[in-house]
């Protein structure tokens, strides 16, 4: 008790000192346990399942004439599950098939809710180990069947029970009538399932409403799950699957396919893009961590020589050094609570932000099987940043009682100053590369005009009809149409050989001829689209075709003839001309509605929408924003960018009150020899030149490891864009020579008053 009587103590003798020592604590510890938190997260994925390391992925792969057309991933044909499952009875318990390729959107009346939706068999639930509310799964046997989650039926039924009640679920346009069978229990947002089912629509009704194949021509756009007996027997399946795929499949098939399994636990840590976002965010709180525990150390060895004859004075009475070991850790853990406390504070008020940059709710990032990261960093904290000093505090001799304490443990404070510098330095690096991805990948010219554009996709009236409507409004530039979006459109059909082989698969979509001129995409030579069986292609193209000459006027078997090739462009996330692309002409106005406004765009967007409205009140026709939409594709490198700034903001606060707690004690303990250079004639920029030269050969150097440090785990973490930025070493020394003005500034702003004060009263003081 009398530990923490002395502490209070200290805290209120020290106020200013201690609310800054606060402060920097508490930001350096909320942004280290959320980084930490969040890592935690992404290692916890898909561990709620009920013995989660007997669950496996079917994961296949396609091989034509022995060169692998598609790696192993996780899509499947809808046979394969259940055929390895009837050949090894003896190591698979069940296996079960699902699709997540259909559309979300269920109404009940005329309210409309948007809910992921799964097309899943009757052993989904019990292969997968997710529990039922209330329900039979048998009754997935039949078609226009759905079960609910427990949090989907409340949202769409309120407090009304949902099991006999009908919804009506979009299948391509046409709504069809689903009864609801069941409810089950909400899957976790750590899942990594392709879809998180919020509702599952019974298999066969894929058969029933749509013309999609089931059997061994169904194409690989299923999801296959295997529970294995024991997990020891996934080496021995993966020997044999390919084999057992080779018996069944038929003989006509096109394509070999080679079948493997993998477990649940890794497919999230799998993804190359997740394991390198998981180790920056481990570099980002490491580096955070350590900066905030050493300079809460920097300050509190600052502190010796005002504090050590307090110490000498406890050691007179008796105290001995693990007793003063005891006060200062005793210490630290007020202050960490007070901290703590703050952060509760800070959460509580930014709570909405957070959950942005976190990507979930807080309940779910500080649930209880995350917990243990932020502990790991609060007792790392307590035990480096209290153990140090402590250590110090407690090997101070008894006779500083009686003179002044002059050992201001300099190389201490230099050491941890150092690395402080290095890891703001770290920080402001990685800033620069994040900022500088996310800057490019949604500004950069694409080889097209995407500016003020407005999108709609729509089949249920005529969009000729639509444009000249829209064309005569005085807020509308220009409209076009066409069958596909120029943000992305998929390898539709092959190109053949003069032997009707397939060569490859390009890009491929059909537009109308007046898209091109209003999306602004240009040719090197030749026309525009005009008629039937035209083609435009890409360098890209004609390099696969290995045309060396002017590809105009070529034919392209079974397609038509070029007439046009397009200049250099780019797709949303991707390099320019990285694919081949083929663009064919399309006679009739396709579904894909664009319209070009006039400033100001926001206000004539909402008025375009308001026109929709008006012309058709039974229709949910609603345009978008197009730019919007292509920065949608970066989402997840904005919120790490603002992560990244906020840390950057925390770290620079922090190496601030550091560089005050060291200016300061250097002042005191250098005061009589700068009153001396005063007399002797020294000019306030020398004694200012004096104070920060010292820290300045400490910075150079630590600047420069850390600017290293974050060039290099910047190449990494771009490596995981197809389309990244090329990183400038020219940026990072900017960068690098800005933070060393920074802290030159701060410690001449902290010096400045010592410079210029009277020589005669630092040598009275003394």
């Amino acid at each position: 008790m009398k530990y923490i009587y002395y502490t209070l103590q200290s805290l209120l003798h020290g106020r200013s000192a201690n609310v800054i020592k606060i402060i920097s604590l508490a930001l350096g510890l909320l942004m280290s346990v959320f980084l930490f938190a969040r890592i935690a997260f992404e290692l916890s994925f898909d561990n709620f399942y009920k013995d989660a390391d007997r669950l496996y992925v079917v994961q296949t792969s396609w091989v034509k004439d022995g060169e692998v057309v598609a790696d192993y991933n996780r899509f499947t044909l809808v046979p394969i599950p259940a055929t390895i499952a009837e050949e090894f009875p003896e190591q698979v318990e069940g296996s079960t098939v699902s699709c997540s390729l259909f559309g979300d959107a269920l109404w009940l009346g005329e309210e409309k809710h948007e809910l992921p939706v799964v097309m899943a068999d009757t052993l989904y639930f019990s292969v997968l180990g997710l529990e039922m509310v209330e329900g039979n799964p048998q009754d997935l046997a039949g078609p226009d069947v759905v079960f609910l989650s427990a949090k989907s039926a409340r949202e769409v039924f309120g407090g009304e029970n949902p099991v006999g009640k009908t919804l009506q679920y979009d299948f391509f346009g046409e709504k069809v009538p689903m009864l609801v069978k069941g409810i089950f229990a909400d899957v976790p947002l750590n899942s990594s399932l392709q879809k998180r089912p919020e509702a599952v629509v019974s298999f066969p009704s894929i058969r029933r409403h749509t013309q999609w194949r089931q059997g061994w021509q169904s194409g690989g756009n299923y999801d296959g799950f295997l529970r294995l007996r024991s997990p020891k027997d996934a080496e021995w399946l993966n020997e044999r699957i390919s084999a057992v795929i080779a018996r069944h499949i038929p003989a006509d098939f096109a394509y070999e396919l080679r079948g493997q399994v993998a477990p649940i636990r890794s497919q999230h840590l799998d993804d190359s893009q997740v394991r390198k976002m998981v180790w920056v965010m481990f570099f980002l709180g490491i580096v955070l961590l350590f900066t905030t525990t050493l300079n809460y150390v920097l300050i509190s060895v600052a502190s010796l020589t005002r504090r050590a004859k307090a110490i000498g004075v406890h050691k007179c009475s008796g105290a001995s050094g693990g007793s003063i070991f005891s006060m200062f850790m005793v210490e630290t853990a007020v202050v960490t609570g007070i901290a703590l406390l703050l952060i509760g504070v800070l959460v509580y008020l930014f709570r909405d932000k957070m959950e942005e940059l976190a990507a979930v709710p807080l309940a779910v990032l500080f649930g209880w099987q995350n917990l243990w990261a932020p502990l790991a960093v609060v007792v790392l904290l307590l035990l480096l940043g209290g153990g140090l000093p402590a250590l110090l505090f407690a090997r101070i001799p008894v006779t500083q009682v009686f003179r002044r304490y002059t050992s201001g443990r300099r190389g201490w404070k230099r050491v941890l100053l150092f690395v402080q510098f290095i890891g703001a330095a770290f920080i402001l690096g990685m800033l620069l590369t994040v900022a500088s991805q996310y800057h490019y990948v949604t500004a950069r010219d694409r080889g097209w005009r995407p500016e003020r554009v407005a999108y709609l996709y729509q089949t249920e009236v005529d969009n000729e009809h639509l444009k000249s409507a829209l064309r005569g409004q005085p807020y509308v530039e220009d409209v076009a149409s066409t069958r596909n979006s120029l943000l992305w459109f998929g390898k539709n059909r092959p190109v053949l050989d003069n032997q009707g082989n397939e060569m490859f698969y390009p890009r491929n979509g059909w537009f109308n001829t007046d898209f091109l001129p209003f999306i602004g995409l240009k040719l090197k030579e030749g026309h525009n689209l005009t008629g039937e069986g035209q083609l435009l292609v890409n360098s890209a193209f004609c390099e696969k075709m290995q045309w060396t000459d002017s590809p105009i006027g070529k034919q392209v078997n079974g397609c038509g003839t070029v007439v046009g090739l397009l200049a250099s462009f780019s797709f949303p996330n991707l390099p320019n001309d990285e694919e081949p692309v083929m663009m064919e002409w399309a006679g009739t106005a396709g579904p894909h509605l664009y319209v070009r406004l006039k400033e100001p765009f926001e206000e004539n967007l909402a008025r375009l929408n308001e026109e929709m409205q008006r012309m058709y009140p039974q229709k949910e026709f609603l345009f978008s924003s197009l730019e919007q939409e292509m920065r949608s594709y970066s989402e997840s490198v904005r919120v790490f960018r603002d992560v990244t700034l906020l840390v950057s903001l925390t770290i620079l606060f922090i190496v601030l009150m550091g560089l005050v707690g060291y200016v300061n004690d250097e002042v005191c303990l250098r005061s009589k020899e700068i009153a001396i250079r005063k007399v002797n004639g020294a000019e306030t920029r020398s004694i200012l030149w004096l104070l920060s030269g010292d820290v300045l050969w400490l910075a150079v150097p630590s600047v420069a490891a850390g600017m290293f440090g974050a060039y290099k785990a910047g190449v990494m973490w771009v490596s995981q864009f197809r389309d990244m930025v090329p990183l400038s070493v020219a940026g990072y020394a900017c960068v690098g020579v800005l933070l060393l003005l920074f802290i030159v500034g701060s410690v001449w702003v902290k010096s400045w008053r010592i410079a210029n004060e009277n020589p005669v009263k630092s040598i009275q003081s003394e």
